[in-house]
């Protein structure tokens, strides 16, 4: 009989600045664990994102460390820092084609926002990036999940109606710490938030 060759390992990227990462990013990646049946979780830290501005972006080694910390405890949650090796502009399937290259033995899905599939069609080749990935799709707070006009070949995207809904944003945490209200709670690190403030005022300068 012949030998049944292993299933590969199920890894989900969920790319973003994470800047800073918060407790809902945290709740995202362990219900694409739970509920998804993916082995592991990479969390793809962007330099830039192409459709935000630089301005107020964390320096990309702090919100690496800190992304480290959070994860200190979380056995299949990681940080994956490939796109701080690759030139700009940093695009999705060019990053999930080297990822590939390198890892051959793992399968790759992407874990990504609501809005970010309704605005797929401004995504660098994405019609190329439907057709070779599975994409899974969380809501954003209460929007609906709309499904755009996919493809021919296309893979169809799986709309997560329970993921974990929140209207919390990294940018409503960077206000509240100029502004001076604690919000530690409801970031991945509630120990490091005075340092979260001094890099957040910091970028005033």
């Amino acid at each position: 009989m012949p030998q049944r060759q292993p299933q590969p390992r199920r890894v989900c990227l969920y790319f973003g600045s994470f800047n800073p990462l918060h407790q809902t990013h945290l709740q995202l990646a362990r219900y694409a664990l739970e509920r998804l049946g993916c082995d592991e979780l990479w969390l793809v830290l962007s330099p830039l994102n192409p459709h935000k501005e630089a301005g107020t972006l964390l320096p990309f080694d702090w919100r690496a460390a800190y992304i480290e910390r959070a994860l200190a405890a979380e056995e299949r949650i990681r940080l994956c820092r490939i796109e701080a090796e690759l030139g700009a502009p940093h695009y999705t399937l060019r990053t999930l084609e080297v990822l590939r290259q390198r890892h051959p033995e793992l399968d790759f899905s992407l874990l990504i926002g609501g809005d970010n599939l309704e605005g797929i069609t401004r995504w660098y080749h994405w019609e190329e990036l439907l057709r070779s990935t599975q994409l899974y799709v969380y809501p954003r707070g209460e929007e609906p999940l709309l499904m755009p006009e996919l493809p021919e070949g296309a893979r169809v995207p799986i709309l997560c109606q329970d993921a974990p809904r929140s209207s919390l944003s990294a940018s409503q945490l960077r206000a509240a710490a100029l502004r001076g209200e604690d919000r530690r709670h409801e970031s991945a690190v509630p120990e490091l938030w005075d340092d979260f403030v001094h890099q957040v005022q910091a970028l005033q300068h």
